[in-house]
């Protein structure tokens, strides 16, 4: 399956959620430890990080993506983590492409704002990048994972062409969901209800994972979940009632509290789904010249709602 641009327009909001979590330090370096888990994330400590406040994103794909950006500084050279939220039900056959493109715009920057007589000198080096992709599609991610795979004839010219290759976080085949709550941490909260929709779940069986878990959140952890619900579920669109509903049963926590919120979530988004859906006949209806009352009749909306079409 490839991916449209129409698609992709109503995941941003979903990308922007995992964006609002991963600005922070501390769920950003659990990130890279638990789930990336290379050896070079033994010895990162989050003050030697600093979140890059910039897009790399072209200018084509501005509306569609997000990304996040760390500078690390380590054995006294900085390393940048590049990571594309993909957050999204389909693979992006032009991946090594597109974050070829983003990588070279970050190197540019780089150099451009590197003084010319340190640029000058035999020994500047430009920094590592590492790029990182977050996928969470229910379809394997059957894209290349090096730039060197997405060239023809590569295998001719050996490592005369340009290369890299790129870390993929999939997180429907990320192991089981005891393995990704077991640390108990905001962003395992997150990956937890993210790998299927809410209203597929077992409520009770989730609930109960979750409900001693998240008694432990701090008051920004709540506001930082309540923000990820916010984008994913309502794709920023709730409302203030519901926001501050929601925020309080998250920081009761409990099972009983915790399912409740659950059931909020499956009910408002089922309802909303509705809504736009009677909207949309309403529309017709009216174009094709019925009267405000039977349209209000047939679909369920009020008059003013109608009238307001």
């Amino acid at each position: 399956m490839e991916t449209n641009i129409s698609d992709k327009e109503q995941d941003q909001k979903h990308d922007e959620g995992y964006k609002g979590i991963l600005s922070d330090k501390d769920s950003f370096l659990h990130f890279l430890k638990k789930y990336i888990g290379e050896p070079w994330t033994a010895d990162i400590r989050a003050d030697d990080m600093e979140r890059i406040n910039t897009t790399y994103i072209t200018q084509e794909y501005r509306h569609i993506d997000s990304d996040i950006i760390y500078k690390l500084r380590m054995n006294d050279a900085d390393v940048y983590f590049y990571v594309l939220l993909e957050l999204q039900s389909a693979v992006d056959y032009t991946m090594p492409f597109r974050v070829l493109r983003y990588m070279v715009e970050l190197l540019n920057d780089v150099f451009k704002n590197t003084d010319e007589k340190i640029r000058a000198r035999k020994d500047f080096r430009l920094p590592a990048i590492v790029p990182i992709i977050m996928y969470n599609g229910n379809d394997n991610w059957t894209a290349a994972r090096s730039y060197r795979e997405y060239t023809d004839n590569h295998k001719v010219f050996g490592n005369s062409i340009i290369d890299f290759s790129y870390l993929l976080f999939d997180l429907k085949r990320m192991g089981d969901e005891d393995a990704i709550l077991s640390t108990g941490r905001l962003l395992d909260i997150i990956f937890a209800l993210d790998r299927r929709p809410a209203k597929d779940r077992n409520l009770t069986e989730i609930t109960e994972r979750l409900s001693e878990i998240m008694s432990k959140l701090t008051g920004d952890d709540v506001s930082a979940l309540v923000g990820w619900i916010k984008h994913v579920y309502y794709k920023g669109e709730v409302v203030p009632k519901i926001e501050n509903e929601l925020n309080q049963i998250l920081k009761k926590g409990g099972r009983n509290t915790m399912k409740h919120t659950i059931e909020i979530l499956v009910e408002e988004k089922e309802q909303r789904a509705l809504n736009k859906q009677a909207l949309r006949i309403a529309r017709g209806m009216r174009a094709e010249g019925m009267d405000v009352d039977t349209v209000a009749r047939l679909t369920g909306l009020t008059v003013d709602d109608v009238l307001r079409l």
